[in-house]
Parts: structure tokens; sequence; C-alpha cells
């Protein structure tokens, strides 16, 4: 027989009474009252378990900093690979103009000299002369060119993206282009601020919590979300098995503060009177059931700080079951 563990059932007429003055006085005091929520249980032999494929698991003790959910993606780094390769083209250039520049003024020096003393004509000396404006000119227009591109590099990937690019010498950016590591763009949702001491967060796809890598920080992005209209972040992350377009999620510490608790995978939850319950073994062939009042998301489980404690023996599967079978020995009591 089912063990059921019932809490006596009061009279109706004390029920009545009951109801009445904790009304009156939550009248008086301007609150409401709640009512316990019933712990009951069931009994089911071990060999009875084992025929309904019942599962157990000790819970371990768990620390918890409490998160927030945002997404992101895997940047394509071509465009700025582009940009790079205009912009050191376009150093070059720079390069060869003030060069030419530095020749032209030499020469048009050593013609003037020679002018004053008449050993040269004096159109020789004005070619040099306009030689050297052509070259000076062109020497303003290759310099203007580098920092129109610096300032495309700076408005579209930030400062520090786009001197690790330009720089030759960044280990990251090596990483990056040699596929070790991935670029990633974090959108955090409108009105959400990035933890100034959140210079790591988790990422994962599909949502996966339990799954999830470390990520680290590179900047601030220049451009946010045209739908989302939060803030943009750069990070970086192991490549792994990410692809560039792919869609991560990320899970960004909400605090400096962490839990301690216990996570409930979705195997072991239950719907029960519009909330959710699980089972927790406390003998050989005894099961009591206990409310789960309060949860965080933990990937596709639920982290739990208050009402199970670690060390529990969790159903983590046939909890259904044992709901079922804790219903069909429940039998009504009739009013006198």
């Amino acid at each position: 027989m089912p063990y059921i563990h019932r809490t006596p059932r009061p009279t109706r007429a004390a029920v009545l009474l009951c109801c009445f003055l904790s009304g009156a006085a939550g009248d008086e005091a301007g609150t409401a009252f709640e009512i316990p929520v019933q712990q009951t249980g069931v009994v089911l032999e071990p060999a009875r378990q084992r025929l309904a494929g019942i599962e157990t698991r000790v819970l371990d003790a768990v620390e918890y900093r409490p998160e927030t959910r945002s997404l992101g993606r895997i940047v394509d780094l071509q465009p700025l690979l582009e940009l790079r390769s205009r912009y050191r083209a376009a150093q070059a250039e720079a390069k060869i103009t003030d060069a030419a520049l530095r020749l032209a003024r030499k020469n048009r020096d050593r013609l003037a000299s020679l002018h004053g003393e008449a050993i040269v004509a004096t159109r020789e000396l004005i070619h040099a002369e306009s030689q050297l404006a052509a070259d000076e000119a062109r020497a303003v227009t290759a310099r203007q060119h580098v920092r129109e591109l610096q300032e495309e590099g700076l408005q579209a990937w930030g400062t520090e993206l786009f001197q690790a690019a330009v720089a030759g010498d960044s280990r990251l950016f090596d990483d990056l282009l040699q596929r070790r590591r991935v670029l990633l763009l974090v959108t955090l949702h409108h009105g959400q601020a990035l933890p100034a001491d959140a210079a790591r967060i988790m990422v994962a796809r599909e949502g996966d919590r339990q799954a999830a890598q470390p990520a680290e920080l590179v900047s601030a992005a220049p451009k946010t979300d045209d739908i989302v209209q939060g803030e943009t972040w750069f990070f970086h992350t192991d490549a792994r098995k990410l692809r560039t377009g792919m869609r991560i999620e990320a899970w960004i510490p909400a605090s400096a503060e962490k839990l301690s608790g216990v996570v409930i995978p979705r195997s072991a939850q239950i719907w029960h009177e519009g909330r959710p319950w699980v089972y927790l073994q406390i003998g050989a062939d005894r099961f009591v059931r206990r409310p789960i009042d309060a949860h965080r998301d933990y990937g596709d489980a639920w982290f739990v700080d208050e009402g199970i404690e670690p060390g529990a023996s969790l159903v983590t599967r046939g909890a259904q079951l044992l709901l079922s079978e804790e219903q069909r020995h429940a039998i009504p009591e009739e009013d006198d």
C-alpha cells in the first residue's frame, strides 16, 4: 500500500472559524495570508521501483552566479581583412610619396643653390619647384588616405580590434586568423549593461548552459543592433566547432554575488496543481514530493537555492509515475 503523508483534516466548523478569524485579522493588518503547501509522499517497494524504471541521483552542491542571457553571433573577419589590406597598401603608398617628397626637396635645394651662383638656368629651378609641389600634394593625399582608412576601421571595429589587425604582432589576431579562436559579437538587451568586472562570459550553441565555454572580452563594439538597440561587445573564444555566422547564446554575470544550491534537471520536474514539483527519495521505499517555489534557469535545468539541500536523492526518472501512484491511492475523505 503506497504511503501518503497527510495532515489531519480539520472539521468543517473549524475550517470556517479559521477562515473567519484569518480574514478578520488580514483586514485589520492589511496583509494577505498564505496557506502552507502540504508535503505529500508515496511508498513504492524496491522491486516495483526497478520495474517502473525509477532512477535517482544524489544532488551535488553547485555555486551559481546570477546571470542574464543574451544573443550573439560568430563574426565574419573578411571585411576586417580587406580593410587591413587597403590600410597597409595606403601606408606603403604614403611611405613612397614621403620618400619622393624628400628627394624632390633635396633636388630643389641643390638647384636653388646652383641657381644662386648662376650655374643652372632659371627654368631648371622652376621645374624642380614644380616637381616638389606635386610630390607634396601626393604625400598629403597619401597620408590623408591612411587617416581615412584608420577612421573607417575605428568606426566599424573599434580601437582595440582594428589596431590588433594592423599591428602585425597581435597574438589574438593571429589566433583569429589561424581559426584557433573566433570573434563574437554579443548584443545585450535594451537597458542592460555589461558589469564593469565582466571580463569573461559563458557562451554556447542551442542554449545549452552546461556545455557553455568561456569567452574573453575584447572591447565595446561601435555599432548596435537595429532591432534590439542594446549594448554590443566583442568577445573571443575557442573555435572548437563554432563556425562563422553561427548564432550563439551568452550568459553574462548579473552581479558579483555567488549563490550555493543544486541543479534540478528537466527530467525530474513535474507539474501539478499549476506549480512545479520534484520527488526526493527519503528511504529505501519512500518518496516525498517537494514544491519548487523559486528557481533560475541553468541551461535546460533549474538552479534552486531554497527548499532542497545538497546530498538529497532526487528522482530523475519516473517522477510522473510516482505522482500517478500517489494520486491513485489518495482516497477522498467524506465530510461528517
